[in-house]
């Protein structure tokens, strides 16, 4: 009997979440849309096309919506401008000032996720900078230097050119997993060999006014913690999750805390063993107890 209770969750487990083993997308952005002044969100800052999360633009960068596939293109699927488009920045910094000062943030919740990966694609103008430092952050106001990408300008083959699935692996930062406030940056940087911006073609001048697009910018995991439920039943629960607009039950009474996708807490209860989730727009949520518990909250 106990062989076949294991088989049970084993099944249970490969039903409910293949993708354990493969690679998770939490939140993606593609800048895509059927104009260029159409992107949903704006130019200062573009709503994701997967999952939640934020984007915006660091210290007086500016921002349009240009070609994704210009230069060969991005590694976006979609092959045609409209509807593929990339976050196309520029009012950089001047020459030998505000390093690691301007650039790009994206702010995503990782809770229930482990593993984390930063992705991104690039494309640098002839007149943009050469070296970009991705940064992360675990508290919302620290951020920590991941690494550093460069390369030695050269005639062709650099300028006006994508730079597809840059990739920055988190996985060894066990601060990112199940966490609220995680955050990522893409920052321009003084070239390590000439500790000033300069330009990613050799023939060129570095300039603020060059352009610096992004697209595919995506946060992944390797797993959810969400499994950890099928192996504890006296874990916290609450359901039907995903809620259609009703009540969601609790499988024990809690105090407990309902925060929207901007860390506002919308809903709170004490010693209660259900929500009312009518009032809320469509939307991931997260549930926090005063036991610690914390649990992603999807409202149709």
């Amino acid at each position: 009997m106990k062989k076949n209770y294991n088989l049970l969750i084993f099944l249970l487990l490969l039903f409910v979440n293949i993708n354990v083993w493969s690679q998770i997308n939490i939140t993606r952005w593609n800048f895509n849309g059927p104009a260029a002044d159409a992107v949903e969100g704006g130019n200062a800052s573009p709503s994701p096309s997967e999952g939640n999360g934020t984007a915006s633009l660091l210290n007086g960068v500016t921002a349009t919506f240009a070609s994704g596939t210009a230069s060969g293109g991005s590694s976006d699927p979609v092959d045609t401008t409209p509807e593929n488009y990339g976050w196309n920045t520029t009012t950089y910094a001047a020459a030998g000032t505000e390093n690691k000062q301007r650039g790009v943030q994206f702010n995503v919740s990782t809770v229930d996720f482990t593993g984390i990966k930063f992705l991104f694609d690039q494309r640098l103008s002839n007149t943009a900078n050469n070296t970009y430092v991705v940064q992360y952050t675990t508290d919302g106001n620290n951020w920590v230097d991941a690494e550093t990408f460069t390369f030695t300008p050269d005639v062709t083959g650099t300028g006006d050119t994508w730079y597809n699935t840059r990739t920055v692996d988190l996985t060894n930062v066990p601060e990112l997993n199940n966490n609220l406030n995680a955050g990522f940056r893409i920052v321009s940087a003084f070239d390590p060999t000439t500790n000033d911006y300069r330009a990613s073609r050799s023939t060129s001048t570095y300039g603020p006014g060059g352009t610096v697009r992004f697209d595919m910018v995506t946060i992944t995991a390797e797993s959810t913690l969400g499994l950890i439920d099928f192996e504890n039943p006296t874990a916290f629960k609450a359901s039907p999750n995903p809620s259609y607009g009703g009540l969601v039950t609790f499988n024990k009474a809690v105090n407990y805390e309902l925060y929207d996708n901007n860390g506002r807490k919308v809903l709170n209860g004490i010693n209660s063993n259900k929500i009312d989730t009518s009032s809320l727009l469509s939307g991931i949520y997260l549930l926090k107890t005063d036991e610690g518990n914390v649990e992603r909250l999807i409202i149709k």
